[in-house]
């Protein structure tokens, strides 16, 4: 795919010459149907266009949450998050999986600015999509077989979850000293387990618990209290059941793969691109007009009100 080589000016200045009052920042190509979904309705009953920008769109080195950052520091520099050109109003918004920010301490604070309460975007997809359903169908098997492993969405996902509570604790800590040699939550899978929902191997984690010593700054007993601190934390998390403020969501895709294989037994099942086609499939069975889309519709409601001043 050819790059766009918008330079922040230039992608500023096409905003202003635009037509398009709306403009909806997302980190990646792939989120695109979901907040197609969940800002259509509110500019339809405003009377408004809008257009989802993806940040390798802006043309900002570093591409995903840290480009789009780079983008609205730029903005709100210029004082352009609400531009006024030739009597048109632009009005940016950007949308951002939280991960763990809010843990970190670094969440941006603007009416501009929307996170996920989950980790991800696609942790939404396992809460609120219909899980079963899709995974027959991506996988053409019985619905019936799927609902063996599935008979209650919450409780899969907390078995999930708990399966790989060491591997966010480490992630977690990788993430607080900033080492990115572990490459932690951009991992796939969890190395410290034997297979996706096997128990933690302890040879393994202790190997990746002294790679984050030694790669860490801090001194051994800091090390320590930093450690000790972050797992209790990890721990009153998972107590509330809200283990989807810091599991990873594209973390769910492969439990499902494994839930799966299991229950196909020897019967011949679509395997191709399995995870895949679960993530871009689940936000099909969503409800955009539910609850949960309230987070993200509010603040846009709020920003096109501005337009109508």
């Amino acid at each position: 795919m050819k790059r766009l080589t918008y330079s922040p000016s230039g992608y500023r200045r096409n905003m202003q010459i635009s037509r398009v009052p709306l403009f909806v920042f997302i980190e990646g190509y792939k989120d695109r149907y979901v907040y197609d979904q969940i800002v259509q309705p509110e500019c339809q009953k405003a009377g408004i266009n809008f257009k989802i920008v993806t940040a390798e769109e802006i043309g900002i080195s570093g591409g995903g949450k840290e480009a789009l950052l780079k983008f609205f520091d730029y903005l709100a520099a210029q004082s352009s998050l609400i531009c006024d050109f030739k009597g048109k109003t632009t009005i940016s918004i950007f949308f951002l999986d939280k991960d763990v920010d809010d843990i970190l301490g670094i969440m941006r604070k603007s009416k501009h600015i929307v996170y996920t309460k989950t980790y991800e975007i696609e942790n939404y997809f396992f809460i609120h999509g219909a899980l079963s359903e899709v995974a027959a169908a991506s996988a053409s098997l019985e619905v019936r077989l799927i609902h063996s492993v599935i008979r209650d969405n919450t409780a899969w996902r907390c078995r999930a979850a708990t399966n790989w509570k060491r591997w966010v604790k480490l992630c977690l800590v990788s993430k607080s000293c900033s080492i990115e040699s572990m490459r932690n939550y951009g991992l796939l899978r969890s190395p410290i387990n034997d297979g996706v929902s096997g128990s933690v191997k302890p040879t393994e984690y202790r190997w990746h618990l002294l790679d984050l010593k030694t790669h860490s700054t801090l001194p051994c007993d800091d090390f320590k209290r930093l450690f000790r601190r972050l797992c209790r934390r990890v721990d009153r998390i998972y107590s509330r059941g809200q283990h989807d403020l810091i599991f990873k969501g594209k973390w769910y895709a492969c439990f499902l793969v494994e839930d799966i294989k299991r229950v196909a037994v020897r019967r011949r099942f679509n395997r191709n691109q399995l995870e895949t086609r679960l993530l871009s499939d689940l936000p099909l069975t969503l409800n955009y007009r539910d609850s949960w889309t309230e987070h993200f519709r509010l603040p846009i409601r709020n920003l096109i009100a501005k337009l109508e001043i």
